[in-house]
């Protein structure tokens, strides 16, 4: 299942028929922060391809700031698909909403908080990351609209220093690391009890599993609420993908922050939406905070 933006400055989006991605429901609703956001819900599952198969699963709540003025701030749940030679980190609420969807089961009591004319943000961790696959790379995807995206690029040599501080994470010895990665500087706290050599995001490099993560600023903060033995596979769903670089893929993501209609234009595709204009000057918002990569 995945979650459709309908909302627009300038645009009025409509629902059109006969279309396989036209069955769903919009719903209503506000986020912690107390803003109205408008999502569509997709019911019809995709299908997936089977990576590897899971041995551990980690769940993060994760918080990252989006005024630092006001200190408004959205929190979410994600989590962490470890396999042998694979590991898979994506937001919480799209294993739920998939694993419904496998079983026929429509319209989950939950959704995503996304973009419309009342937010000026949307959830951090609606991209999926999958190291190495292939070997050695890391393969990204994400979403702009209803445009599905994917990305690659090798898997970070992220310059560690070792830390002598310890401390017990849900039961786990951990010790500290620091890094400067993607233009933010960030102390993390790994254990060497896993000996995952992933985390988060794109942690990774460090001789045992990253549990929290925090930048010097304390924008962005991950930290490990959950660790359980599970099976399953790893899944990489079959969405159409736009095949793109990660600079071009930045750039359709930051469009829908400043010009939602802009990016309604270009990537409102595949569904059973479509966009008619009212005829209004397009609506241009400063983006008043970054994304978690600054480079």
């Amino acid at each position: 299942m995945k979650p459709y933006t309908i909302i627009a400055t300038a645009v009025i989006v409509a629902a059109a028929c006969g279309t396989a991605r036209a069955q769903g429901v919009a719903l209503n609703g506000k986020n912690a922060n107390g803003e109205v956001y408008t999502v569509y819900l997709d019911s019809y599952y995709y299908g997936a391809d089977a990576l590897d198969s899971i041995l551990l699963r980690v769940n993060y709540d994760v918080a990252f700031c989006v005024d630092t003025v006001k200190g408004t701030e959205v929190r979410e749940r994600t989590t962490l698909e470890i396999g042998r030679n694979v590991s898979k980190y994506y937001n919480f609420d799209y294993f739920k909403a998939d694993s419904l969807m496998k079983y026929n089961i429509t319209q989950p009591p939950f959704c995503f908080n996304h973009l419309t004319d009342n937010i000026p943000f949307q959830g951090s961790f609606l991209d999926m990351f999958f190291m190495n696959y292939p070997e050695g790379k890391v393969t990204c995807t994400g979403r702009v609209m209803t445009q599905d995206f994917l990305y690659g690029e090798d898997i970070p040599e992220i310059e560690w220093t070792l830390g002598d501080s310890a401390k017990t994470i849900l039961g786990y010895r951990c010790h500290t690391a620091t890094c400067s990665f993607r233009g933010r500087d960030y102390t993390v706290w790994y254990t060497t009890d896993i000996p995952a050599r992933y985390g988060p995001w794109k942690f990774s490099g460090l001789p045992g599993l990253v549990l929290e993560a925090c930048d010097s600023d304390s924008l962005f903060t991950f930290k490990a609420c959950k660790i359980y033995r599970t099976t399953g596979s790893i899944d990489m769903p079959k969405y159409t993908f736009l095949k793109a670089k990660k600079e071009q893929y930045m750039k359709a993501k930051k469009l829908q922050f400043v010009n939602l209609a802009q990016a309604c234009r270009l990537y409102l595709v595949n569904t059973g939406w479509k966009m008619v204009e009212d005829g209004k000057p397009d609506k241009i918002k400063e983006m008043k905070w970054s994304f978690i990569e600054r480079d």
